[in-house]
């Protein structure tokens, strides 16, 4: 869940980024040339994750529960998520999803406003906070044992009895608003939105992107009308974890969740097609940066395509970390950039995406842009060694344990892959199948699977004080990111 809330920084974590920085800029041999006392350090293999045991309700009116007790604290959360999103929104609506996600929660219910909801939760320590993604909506929260009787309920007004107070609507169409306004400020970011628009095509929800006339077109009737359409018991799935006894927590959940009705039968939500892939370069003129901002990619995989275990390995060797090809070359070996590097992005039921990315003086772009093209053509063509696959494999084992050191970040990724149909333990058949990768299947995967002639490229920044121009890579597409403007008063959406 995405917690909009302020945040304050951990104690340490600026230390800590500071000895991060030091760090990447700290000599480091290429692999091979000798080592680093760092690189001289052995570890015990990884401990197994203990998953919890998961008790499957499904309510007679289609609802699917998870249940996990969990008696180490005094604290009850839960996680929902309903299927649709922004697949589900009506032709012509954009934005619809999202706004709907924010008001679900912020618009209060039947029985109270959003402001004495908060004001509950706040006295309660309880937490309930809501979001669109491209295919559900999804909340999530937690409070402490003492107060799930009064929070648990709260959930159950949120989800099925919203009031979408039209002034909350409005606040919310205000905030989107003003980060449309916003949304060129940020180079690298301009580059990440317009190379997702060339991946997935303007219109897909993958790379969603509104306008003012959007957020103007839509209305509290519409989000009445898509509450009604979308949130349905079938369609809903909940974990519930914690300080409680599974029993009880069922039979709760089902005096809560009961006498939900669903009428008719549910809409059928298609995934979109990812389109075919094809090679493009792309320019974002923006005159007030000083560097380049380079992003580039292509159509990747699904989490559960066979190839996926040794793929992640090679993109993690390619531009996973400090020790990664590409970090080292632009980096460590030519000083080009401060930081460079990419990985692959798979999705649950859709291909996902192989990126790159770096950002470097414009007397260097063409350089910069050049050599990380060369870093993915040489791992297709040139056998990794053996110490750069035991770097890979252990840095994401490694990593791999802090996607499950709570038990909220499990019961999530079980709740994930209930709802797209992945088998309880994919989790540990993906470590087992990464532990087994060797480098002919690195060598496999890279020639399958990487295909420098379809990369997609974006560079954002001043082409006149480029070091060459950008057609020498290809044909050059410039980009327009002009902002329209909004509507005016009394015009409807769309004229």
């Amino acid at each position: 869940m995405t917690d909009h809330s302020k945040r304050r920084l951990a104690p340490g974590t600026i230390a800590l980024g500071v000895l991060m920085l030091a760090a990447a800029s700290w000599p480091r041999p290429a692999m091979g040339q000798g080592k680093t006392v760092v690189d001289q350090l052995t570890f015990p293999k990884l401990k197994e994750i203990p998953m919890p045991a998961v008790a499957r309700e499904t309510l007679p009116n289609g609802m699917k529960i998870l249940l996990v007790e969990d008696h180490d604290f005094p604290i009850v959360g839960f996680q929902v998520m309903v299927r649709g999103g922004m697949l589900a929104e009506p032709p012509g609506k954009a934005g619809l999803a999202e706004l709907t996600g924010i008001v679900l929660r912020s618009g209060g219910t039947q029985a109270l406003t959003g402001d004495a909801l908060d004001e509950l939760l706040d006295r309660c320590g309880a937490s309930i906070s809501a979001n669109a993604a491209a295919d559900s909506i999804r909340l999530g929260g937690q409070t402490l044992v003492e107060y799930s009787d009064r929070v648990l309920p709260l959930l159950a007004d949120i989800l099925r009895r919203p009031a979408f107070q039209q002034d909350k609507l409005d606040l919310a169409s205000r905030r989107m608003s003003s980060s449309i306004a916003r949304r060129n400020d940020q180079a690298m970011g301009i580059a990440q939105r317009e190379f997702t628009k060339l991946l997935y095509g303007k219109g897909s929800p993958y790379a969603r992107q509104l306008e003012y006339a959007d957020l103007q077109g839509v209305t509290r009737d519409d989000l009445v009308a898509y509450h009604a359409k979308v949130f349905r018991p079938d369609q809903a799935l909940l974990a519930v974890f914690g300080d409680f006894k599974t029993a009880d927590m069922k039979a709760r959940l089902a005096q809560l969740f009961g006498d939900w009705k669903a009428g008719g039968r549910p809409a059928v939500y298609r995934v979109p097609p990812v389109p075919p892939a094809k090679g493009s370069v792309n320019y974002v003129e923006k005159k007030d940066i000083a560097q380049t901002f380079i992003f580039l990619g292509h159509p990747g995989l699904r989490h559960d395509d066979p190839d996926y275990p040794a793929v992640q390995v090679m993109s993690d060797l390619l531009g996973g970390g400090f020790a990664s090809r590409i970090f080292k070359k632009v980096r460590t070996e030519m000083g080009l950039a401060y930081g460079a590097g990419g990985n692959i992005v798979p999705a649950y039921d859709h291909a996902g995406f192989f990126f790159f990315y770096t950002s470097t003086k414009p007397s260097t772009t063409l350089l910069a842009l050049q050599t990380i093209l060369d870093e993915v053509k040489r791992i297709r063509e040139e056998p990794v060694t053996e110490e750069e696959l035991n770097y890979a494999k252990s840095a994401y084992l490694n990593s791999y344990a802090f996607d499950f050191d709570s038990r909220e970040k499990i019961v999530r990724r079980l709740l994930t892959y209930e709802f797209y149909g992945y088998p309880a333990d994919f989790n540990t058949r993906l470590r087992n199948a990464v532990e087994k990768v060797t480098r002919d299947d690195v060598a496999r995967v890279a020639k399958k699977h990487l295909q420098p002639a379809l990369l997609s490229v974006v560079a954002v920044g001043i082409k006149e004080q480029f070091d060459k121009p950008l057609d020498v890579i290809g044909p050059v597409t410039t980009l327009d990111i002009t902002i329209p403007e909004p509507p005016k008063a009394g015009t409807k959406p769309g004229k």
